[in-house]
């Protein structure tokens, strides 16, 4: 009997890591530093990054984003290269798999063919702003809506 293999899209990784207990809990508070790593990671899993760019963009003091770094390490979450004026941050299995994951789900793949919703993504990522991200959420829901009522 021939097993078939579920391909998981994005969607479905970040789902299962907010739906685990453990890795809420390892996530915790440092939870914009995650996301901004996950937003800000190469397809090799690299975010190349300073604590300069990472206060403007989160909107924190340097100690609070370095006390948000130090939890992610020792929860096991983040690996971090220290360079001389930035940093690589590197997200650890199974974190890494959101970044990683290369099957585009329905939502993606309308983001990206549509030009109405491509031109929105594109002026809400040139901000690069964590603020925008209850925004993003909502858009994500009425994607999911919308995915249901084509399925």
């Amino acid at each position: 009997m021939i097993k078939e293999v579920k391909r998981m899209t994005r969607w479905d990784v970040l789902k299962d890591l907010l739906l685990s207990r453990e890795m809420r809990k390892a996530i915790g508070n440092a939870w914009p530093l995650f996301f901004f790593v996950v937003y800000h990671s190469t397809k090799s899993n690299k975010c190349i990054t300073s604590y300069e760019e990472l206060k403007e963009t989160l909107n924190e003091s340097p100690n609070t984003i370095k006390f948000w770094r130090d939890c992610l390490v020792k929860q096991e979450v983040l690996k971090v290269t220290r360079g001389r004026n930035s940093m690589t941050l590197q997200l650890l299995s199974p974190y890494d798999s959101i970044v990683t994951c290369t099957q585009d789900d329905v939502a993606q793949i309308k983001m990206n063919g549509d030009p109405k919703t491509k031109r929105l993504m594109d002026k809400l990522s040139a901000y690069g702003s964590m603020s925008l991200l209850p925004l993003v959420a909502e858009l994500s829901a009425k994607l999911d809506s919308l995915e249901k009522k084509i399925v």
